[in-house]
């Protein structure tokens, strides 16, 4: 008998390679996806209709959930709101992250087996690296670490309440707490700019850490504990390193990032001590970060490489520095945004005396 495993979070990049490894095992699972209705969904998801079974629904409604739970062995909740969504929609982050999650154990802990006795499934959850909250001065992270958010970082929040629900909810769990996933979107997102330059990044590329969730449904020893997922060594670099690598690859050079734009505290990330340990177990690190810069240089043409380098770098900088939020908040004097993104006021006065007219 094939195992029966029900996967959220399909559409994300981590829940698209989880599904893409599921897939190639379809042998051994039966696979099972809960979706949001969506024409995007239905497209992506349409020509994999022979061997896959499609519940559409929203975890908010507990209804579509018992449905979706309804007969699996496994759960692998992926689904969630993340950044910058989750912090600009408190009240949206909440009622997927915290009560799409409780929807899921509520409907699992009730399944039936027959003969009056349940069928508790596995339950498989991805929290994050942001539980732990800054570490810029203390960057090696275990798993029985203290958690503390970050200021405003509502998302890790959520992601703490959940993870106390499943550890009450009497099913056998286990919790994934992904380090940054890198995506394969070129982007530049305003959300960088909270991060400070010297602040040590763990990666991980979506293909391992889908790669190592689905792993874990048949390994026992993943059950009933927390774990730190990260790429490891090979994907260890500090913040203003990996920007610099990244500019290069579009034809810029480092002094086109503005240093002045990035926070000084407030983050999240760190280097998992004691991810090694998940490794042992699941042996699901097949990339390192240079991997990552190959790949992604492949994806920017000579061409593109080319007329950047014709943009002053001056322009550049501007361009940037209008994206970050602690950039405005010195521009604007906003007194309670600069203590949360730099904190040490004197230091946020320099920068506002020497970048902010």
């Amino acid at each position: 008998m094939k195992k029966k495993v029900l996967l959220t979070g399909a559409s994300g990049e981590v829940g698209f390679e989880a599904f893409r490894e599921l897939y190639r095992r379809k042998d051994r699972f039966a696979i099972r996806l809960f979706l949001l209705p969506g024409k995007k969904e239905e497209k992506r998801f349409g020509k994999f209709a022979k061997d896959v079974e499609v519940v559409w629904g929203d975890l908010r409604n507990f209804d579509d959930v018992k449905h979706a739970v309804e007969g699996v062995d496994v759960i692998l909740h992926l689904a969630g709101i993340i950044p910058p969504l989750a912090d600009e929609n408190l009240e949206l982050a909440r009622a997927v992250n915290v009560d799409g999650t409780k929807n899921f154990l509520e409907a699992a802990g009730n399944q039936m087996a027959g003969f009056g006795e349940k069928k508790l499934p596995k339950f498989l959850f991805t929290s994050s690296v942001s539980v732990y909250g800054d570490r810029i001065d203390d960057p090696e992270i275990r798993v029985g670490d203290t958690l503390k958010p970050s200021v405003g970082d509502e998302y890790a929040r959520t992601k703490i309440e959940a993870e106390k629900m499943i550890c009450e909810s009497g099913l056998n769990y286990a919790i994934f707490r992904l380090c940054g996933i890198l995506t394969s979107i070129l982007k530049i997102q305003p959300l960088m700019f909270h991060m400070p330059l010297k602040t040590t990044l763990e990666w991980c590329s979506a293909s391992d850490a889908g790669f190592a969730l689905v792993e874990a449904i048949e390994c026992e020893e993943v059950f009933g504990k927390i774990h730190n997922l990260g790429g490891g060594r090979g994907c260890t670099v500090k913040a203003e390193q990996f920007l610099n690598q990244m500019f290069a690859l579009f034809g810029l050079n480092k002094k086109t990032i503005p240093r002045h734009a990035f926070a000084t505290q407030n983050f999240h990330s760190g280097f998992y001590a004691d991810g090694d340990r998940l490794e042992a177990l699941l042996h699901f690190r097949r990339h390192v970060l240079m991997d990552y810069y190959e790949t992604m240089g492949k994806k920017i043409s000579g061409v593109q490489r080319f007329f950047t380098k014709l943009v002053p770098s001056g322009m550049v900088r501007a361009f940037l520095t209008r994206q970050s939020e602690p950039w405005r908040a010195l521009k604007e004097k906003n007194m309670a945004m600069i203590e949360r993104y730099y904190g040490n006021l004197e230091e946020a006065l320099f920068y506002s005396k020497k970048y902010v007219n």
